[in-house]
């Protein structure tokens, strides 16, 4: 050891710490420290350093030890071998004597920092974790108990250590050698926790990672491993702390230790099984320290007593304990301790029990979730046969009282445990349950008047002020978000209770809630909102019970439940009518009226019309919709006034889905009121929109013939067609559409700087142009989603628009075009402008409005009000361009939202001519110029409908329609998808390189912050553009993932057919294309062009796009992984190669040849995907990717070792080789064929592929192969876990070098084939720089792409 180099560092520390050193010095003691950290001494310069009786100060101690620390982390060799400057288990085990008596010196009654105790601690659970349980420390336990009996600041330590060491194997994913030594490390903590009873009672023969087999009868299996036990750890440590802690509870004494007695139990919960729970009487005994006079005791002993509450265990005997646990056990001494304890937080009882009102509610809702878990995880269990309690009442009766509890934030979470005993076959019978129905009935209902009446006050006076319990209030960041907390989910919990009551016993709780309800509905109510509000909360819940209880009484043949909904019905008439007549005042209240009306429904089904009551209910209730469709278009309540009328709207189309037939009765005459409506003036455009959706949906929903309904729909329909056509000739270029819009009109009011009467009128007929257009495409987007429903949906009528497509697309693909020509001013500039504002920027039209921008960054979009005729000629100049500017947004969202519903019309495809070419040109004409921020919807509401629709279509089955189906696919993709992954990756590539070269300022909303929550520049909402087209993007190269996979089971099912050697049948139902799947791995372009453009998604800064992605290669990479090395193996049976076969044809065979050296495929995976991997995995703003992306290179590894592996246990030989003999053809001698095992051919690849990067952060490439070859021999999830050690180096150079500069690389001029490719299929070797590979470039998929 050098002492000068010790002295340097204590210098160096100086100047770090020192407040007044410059910057330059400081950075440069800083890399004095880092690089002592990479020397081979590193290790014993820190023991030295850290050496109490050396008197360094603290900082110079602590950095001693942190060199200790880097040396275990990142030196330590999980090999057999060690490597050049590794540290071996040996060389750990001498540290370990070291360390060991830094920390007796440091943990002694003299105080040290507690920084330096607490990193000596991580030093020896490091040391745990790499080495124990060993043959050289078999002794673990015994030390530690030697320590444990010394004094209270050694129990401390003790305690800090196994603390520590739980959290870092059960909590945090920061050690990766405790994944890789999972196995063992659970071992040893079997042994030294649990009491040795109980582990001889759950580990008879042993402990078993994987296999059922035992110690004896696995023969060639997996052998099980015998628990480690330690001579004098009988009682096992847990036991041990909990016996520590009763002591110290009943003493009333060292708050800190007991507090961290049960910190360090905690730790452990998780883990520990349910049956050593139990053996150790856990529960009862963590129960009684509930008594403790601390506020951090209680509430940590609550939280241990959740975590066990929620443990549910593999069999119903083990939920079954854990209740007895609670509420037995002992004369139920652990459910009486709950009691007295939640009896402290009341507040009778919280000043003398609690320092603090807001713990003592804190630990109320702990104990409040402890019963709640008990009842609906373990007593209201599904399979629950007969109950387990002998006195359930006490429970209960806890259950009541927290439910009563006047703090919402304790009762919400009891009261969803209500419903799950009230629902369960079996509880819901049992005497002590059914006693408190009634109670339980009354409570919900009273409390559901009264919530309303607490958020309409506090909505009013802005404060608590008595009307809740200001503790619970003052939980929530605002008193909007406790309004919204009642509101929603402890309303939504009451409403359930009611619900449920009324399923129970219909007849009888109908009789007993009308007579409450029928007065609430009188003239002096009709300003009391609150209690209204209820009130029709209530019915609604009420109706729907009953609605759902005679369709499942009728299903099900049970005539005493129908029975009673019968003799329910007759008061429910008059309550309908109470409910329509009621006249009230708030339009908030109106609407919350009229979302209760179509609750009715289930009065009004075609066997109950020829009721007179129910005739006169239904009409009762349409002429409550149809009185308040109109209104003012302006008044201060215009706004009010036009919810009102779209609930309305909303009704009748609820009404239309529920009661079709009913409805069709009276057809005629409901036709004549839609039309009367339509062509009032004083009926808003939207509401006319509505109206047809209502028609549409009743038409749709009808019981008549199909013939019959197109018939009645075609009058609905037509009226659009007609106004798209009539507006046909403004779309037929750019120009006219310019006219449409009204902007020449514009320009001369802009250059006489007023509007002339001339102008107003031109202006006035453009805006009615505007108006008509965006009205037509909402109501065709409207009517497309209500009777185009998903392949299930009885509301769908596709045959109608397959009738009229032909009609609908040409117009709509023609407003595409013409929008997106907007944007380029070779379309407008040659027209004679007058005004500067229409030559520089075209009046600003185009401009982003202020609703797109607050859209763009996740605020409430501001509504555009429309140009006044009072305000001046300049205002309403202004007025009218922003309007034009709004127009052009909607429109464009309108008509792609319309394009991608058409898309589900399967006649769309054949009917309409040239609709591909016309696609791609609205896709690509423009596309250069069109503004970013309109690409993201493009992507989503236009391509993502057409690639999930076409060939896809609800009927028709792919496997059986899979040629036609793939050929239309062709037909219409191939002119645009591969110029589309050439456009989204250009474009995507010079925005993402921009955004990184500027810096990034946007926060990324995959870690849920929104831009609306910080102040927002122009830079960080193009940003925010730009992560939304790359999401957009995302997802469509996903949905083409997703359709290839659809081909491919998982990998460890094609390996198991492989071990068998017997055909698994592939079912094409789920999610993805099936035939757009078909048609890319038939086609090399469109397979290249999926793969290459999949990993290109991953070098964008956007952590959601490459997740997405990831997880879906996840799925597909293994797969092909393995098929693409098939080719290369001589299958040993017949049936082998039948299975080979098909799965290498579903490939195009271009990419799957195995000729010259590999095949395309082949070389993506081991080249281009394992670059895209590592780049992620070193990429500093993709951090939180990376586990994924380790899973996915393990798994490809993995995998490429099936076939030459146990796990298929048939004979595979390689094809063109013999032995060790290379095979050359005689007509090419130059050609090299691959000899020996594919599949470590394919490694081999990967790892030259990961070479630049291991030499970059100085990982050995001998200790990669090591674990390479480990990776193929073992579990698949342990792969992941070798590899992510072996690469870790990696990953925290590259996380410390966050805000470094990058580094620069130098290029190579090889291709990617030949920079990864074995030395022996190229003539590297002879000193050459090319690749003897006649057509090198074909194995590069970039290349093939058009």
């Amino acid at each position: 050891m050098d002492i000068s180099v010790v002295q340097r560092v204590i210098q160096a520390l100086e100047l770090v710490y020192a407040p007044d050193t410059p910057v330059n010095e400081r950075k440069a003691a800083e890399n004095a420290c880092q690089q002592l950290k990479d020397d081979a001494q590193a290790s014993a310069y820190g023991v030295y350093l850290a050496t109490q009786s050396n008197e360094f100060p603290p900082m110079v101690r602590h950095f001693g030890l942190q060199l200790i620390e880097h040396a275990i982390k990142y030196r330590f060799s999980t090999g057999k071998t060690a490597g050049k400057g590794k540290m071996s288990a040996d060389d750990l085990l001498q540290l370990r004597t070291q360390i060991w008596e830094l920390v007796f010196t440091s943990w002694t009654d003299t105080q040290d920092p507690q920084y330096i105790r607490e990193k000596l601690v991580s030093l020896v659970v490091m040391l745990i974790i790499r080495l124990w349980p060993c043959a050289q420390w078999a002794d673990l336990s015994a030390q530690l108990m030697q320590l444990y009996a010394q004094s209270d600041v050694r129990r401390e330590l003790v305690l800090r250590i196994w603390q520590t060491l739980g959290e870092e194997l059960l909590v945090y994913d920061r050690d990766t050698i405790a994944a890789v030594r999972k196995h063992e490390l659970t071992n040893g903590i079997i042994g030294a926790l649990l009491p040795q009873s109980a582990v001889a009672m759950l580990y008879p023969n042993g402990y078993r990672l994987t296999s059922d087999k035992t110690a004896e009868s696995s023969g060639g299996g997996k052998q099980a491993t015998l628990i480690v036990l330690e001579p004098g750890n009988e009682d096992g440590w847990i036991l041990r702390w909990a016996q520590h802690a009763g002591e110290l509870a009943q003493q009333q004494q060292n708050e800190p230790m007991l507090l961290l007695l049960v910190n360090t139990i905690t730790t452990y919960l998780e883990w520990m099984p349910i049956k050593a729970v139990v053996a150790t009487d856990l529960v009862p005994r963590l129960a009684l320290l509930l008594s403790v006079r601390s506020d951090q005791v209680r509430q940590q002993v609550a939280t241990a007593l959740e975590i066990i509450s929620r443990r549910i265990g593999q069999a119903g005997d083990e939920r079954d304990a854990i209740l007895l646990q609670f509420v037995e056990l002992n004369d139920g001494a652990a459910l009486s301790a709950i009691a007295h304890a939640y009896a402290t937080t009341l507040s009778a009882q919280v000043d003398e029990h609690w320092d603090d009102a807001s713990d003592a509610l804190k630990f109320a809702c702990s104990l409040a979730q402890i019963c709640s878990n008990l009842a609906s995880l373990h007593w209201a269990r599904k399979n629950l046969a007969s109950n387990p309690m002998s006195h359930p009442e006490r429970f209960i009766e806890l259950l009541m009282a927290m439910s009563r509890d006047s703090r919402y934030s304790v009762c919400v979470l009891v009261l969803g445990s209500w419903t799950t005993i009230v629902r369960h076959s079996t509880l819901s019978r049992l005497p002590q349950v059914t006693a408190v129905f009634s109670a339980l009935t009354e409570y919900a209902t009273e409390t559901i008047f009264q919530v309303c009446r607490a958020a309409q006050a506090l909505a009013v006076k802005g404060q608590t002020d008595g009307i809740v319990d200001e503790t619970d209030a003052d939980q929530f960041e605002s008193l909007a978000e406790f309004r919204m907390f009642l509101t929603s989910e402890v309303r939504r919990r009451l409403v359930n209770i009611v619900r449920d009551m009324c399923s129970i016993d219909p007849a009888g709780f109908v009789g007993w809630i009308m007579p409450l309800l029928l007065p609430v509905f009188s003239p002096e109510n009709s300003s009391n909102s609150s209690v209204i509000e209820a009130a029709f909360m209530i019915v609604d819940a009420v109706l729907t019970t009953l609605d759902d209880a005679e369709q499942r009484a009728l299903s099900e043949g049970d005539e005493e439940t129908a029975a009673q909904v019968r003799q329910a019905r007759a008061p429910c008439y008059q309550l309908g009518h109470r409910v329509v007549e009621f006249g009230a005042n708030d339009p908030h209240m109106v609407v919350r009226q009229l979302q209760t009306l179509p609750s009715f429904a289930f009065l009004l089904r075609p066997a109950a019309m020829d009721s007179d009551e129910a005739r006169a209910l239904l009409m009762a209730i349409l002429q409550k919709c149809a009185a308040t469709l109109k209104h003012p278009l302006d008044g201060p309540n215009v706004r009010d006034l036009r919810l009102v009328a779209r609930r309305s709207t909303a009704a009748l189309v609820r009404l239309a889905i529920a009661i079709p037939d009913s409805l069709m009765m009276i057809y005629a005459d409901l036709s004549q009121l839609v039309q009367s409506h339509i062509a009032d003036p004083d009926v808003t455009r939207t509401v006319k929109g509505h109206l047809s959706e209502f028609q549409l949906a009743l038409i749709a929903g009808a019981s008549c013939t199909l013939a019959e309904r197109k018939q009645l729909a075609q009058p609905v329909v037509q009226p659009i067609i007609d106004a798209l056509h009539e507006l046909m000739p403004a779309l037929q270029s750019p120009t006219e559409f310019i006219t449409l819009l009204g902007l020449p009109a514009l320009d001369q009011g802009y250059a006489q700087g007023s509007i002339s009467p001339d102008i107003r009128a031109v202006l006035e007929a453009a805006r009615s142009n505007r108006a008509q257009l965006g009205q037509v495409l909402t109501t065709l987007y409207v009517c497309l989603n209500r009777t185009i429903g998903d392949r299930n949906s009885t509301l769908n009528l596709v045959s109608l628009w397959n009738d009229c497509v032909g009609d609908l697309v040409p117009p709509i693909l023609l407003l595409i075009r013409c929008l997106h020509a907007m944007w380029n001013p070779a379309h407008y500039q040659h027209l004679s402008w007058q005004s500067q504002q229409a030559r520089t920027n075209l009046f600003g039209v185009l401009d982003m409005t202020e609703g797109e921008r607050q859209s763009i960054i996740g605020a409430e979009a501001e509504a555009d009000n429309n140009p006044s005729s009072s305000a001046g000629s300049q205002q309403q100049l202004a007025a009218e361009t922003h309007a034009i500017q709004h127009t052009l947004g909607s429109l464009l969202s309108s008509a792609y939202k319309c394009l991608g519903r058409l898309s589900s019309v399967p006649d769309m495809f054949s009917k309409v001519p040239d609709l591909a070419d016309n696609f791609a040109g609205c896709l690509f004409t423009d596309a250069e110029v069109m503004a970013a921020r309109h690409w993201r919807h493009l992507l989503a509401d236009v391509a993502m409908p057409m690639l999930q629709n076409v060939g896809n279509w609800p009927g028709m089955d792919a496997s059986t329609h899979l040629d036609q189906s793939r050929d239309t696919i062709g037909r219409f993709v191939s002119s645009w998808l591969s110029p589309l992954f050439a456009f989204c990756t250009s474009k995507l590539d010079a925005e993402w390189h921009t955004l990184v070269a500027r810096g990034m300022t946007a926060s990324n909303q995959a870690n849920g912050v929104q831009l609306a929550e910080v102040s927002v520049t122009d830079e960080m909402v193009h940003e925010q553009i730009v992560r939304d087209w790359t999401r957009a993007w995302s997802q469509v190269v996903v949905e083409l993932l997703v359709s290839v996979s659809r081909w491919f089971p998982d990998a460890a099912q094609i390996e198991n057919e492989l071990a068998s050697a017997s055909r698994v049948t592939i079912s094409l139902a789920g999610h993805g294309n099936a035939a757009l799947g078909a048609f890319i791995l038939s086609s090399a372009d469109a397979f290249a062009g999926t793969l290459t453009t999949a990993l290109t998604v991953l070098k964008y800064k956007d952590a959601a796009s490459v997740q997405r992605v990831q997880q879906q290669l996840s799925d597909l990479a293994p797969s092909l992984t393995l098929v693409s090395l098939l080719p290369m193996y001589s299958p040993p049976t017949p049936t082998h190669a039948s299975i080979c076969n098909a799965y290498t044809s579903r490939i195009q065979g271009s990419l799957t040849a195995a000729e010259d050296a590999c095949s395309s495929v082949f070389t993506w995976l081991a080249t281009d995907l394992a670059s895209a991997l590592v780049d992620v995995l070193r990429d500093p703003f993709l951090i939180s990717q990376q586990t994924v992306s380790l899973a996915l290179l393990a798994d490809v590894l993995y995998y490429s070792s099936s076939i030459a592996s146990d796990r298929v246990p048939q004979h595979w030989s390689f094809r063109n080789s013999s032995g060790n003999i290379d095979q050359r053809t005689t007509a090419d001698e130059s050609k090299i064929v691959p000899v020996g095992d594919p599949g470590q051919v394919f490694r081999a690849a990967v790892q030259r592929t990961m070479a630049h990067a291991l030499q970059t952060a100085n990982i050995s490439t001998e200790e990669v192969s090591q674990t390479i070859s480990q990776l193929t021999t073992t579990s698949a999830k342990r792969s992941r876990a070798l590899l992510r050690a072996s690469l870790h180096m990696m990953l925290a150079v590259e996380k410390s070098q966050l805000f470094s500069e990058t580094k620069a690389t130098s290029k190579s001029v090889d291709s990617q084939l030949t920079r990864n490719a074995p030395e022996s299929w190229t003539n590297k070797h002879a000193g050459n720089s090319t690749s003897i590979l006649d057509n090198d470039a074909d194995f590069d998929l970039g290349s093939i792409m058009p």
